[in-house]
């Protein structure tokens, strides 16, 4: 968790992110300027487009400065940092709360994520008085997805083959599915959480139809 004494006693800090923890990351952003402190927002990867509406998008970086007194690591758990910085009486601004609020949507995949839970829901009522741009969050990051994603959910339904009284799905997939779609292996992991959605289905077993349908991957309900 955020060591907010070093935080205190520093003069430059640097945020590493990856898409994870990047709206969190933000948020961090935003404490650590209204401290009037010199601060650094470095991505670890590409960060998605899909967090554009994000206050400090356009602050990312590729490289560590060549000095910081702190180096932060930000994590995906908004909800930890959330509590966090109300025990630390951290006045959240409503960029704070905003970027919260996307980090509690990407976590939870919307709120459907099996991790949800009372408390879940008690921040984003919270965040939502503290004047988070929900609704913009919500536009951002649930409708993001790609025509890409949708010719390779095309390719992957058909190959579906369901056994075990239904409770195991097997899916095929060549590399010329992934060229021909223009999809990702972040599409890939999409299209299996959802699978995991399909009635009766408890595990996925993604094969390589193009390598003698060697298994590649096995994906369970949590």
């Amino acid at each position: 968790m955020i060591a907010f004494n070093d935080i205190e006693n520093a003069k430059e800090i640097v945020i590493q992110a990856d898409n994870s923890s990047f709206a969190n990351a933000n948020a961090l952003y935003s404490y650590i300027l209204s401290l009037h402190k010199k601060v650094s927002l470095v991505a670890t990867q590409k960060i998605e487009t899909k967090f554009s509406f994000l206050p400090w998008f356009d602050k990312v970086r590729e490289t560590l400065p060549t000095k910081a007194d702190v180096i932060i690591e930000a994590e995906s758990d908004t909800v930890g940092l959330y509590l966090a910085l109300k025990h630390n009486n951290v006045k959240i601004s409503q960029k704070m709360a905003t970027a919260l609020f996307a980090g509690l949507i990407e976590i939870t995949e919307g709120f459907l994520s099996a991790t949800c839970n009372g408390t879940t829901f008690a921040v984003a009522s919270e965040l939502i008085a503290l004047q988070a741009q929900h609704i913009t969050c919500k536009e951002y990051l649930q409708k993001s997805d790609s025509l890409a994603l949708f010719r390779l959910k095309s390719l992957l339904y058909k190959s579906m083959l369901q056994k075990s009284n239904g409770e195991r799905m097997h899916v095929y997939i060549a590399e010329e599915d992934l060229k021909s779609s223009g999809a990702t292996q972040k599409d890939v992991e999409k299209v299996l959480k959802e699978a995991l959605k399909i009635v009766h289905v408890k595990e996925i077993v993604l094969h390589k139809s193009d390598e003698n349908n060697k298994i590649i991957k096995i994906v369970k309900e949590l």
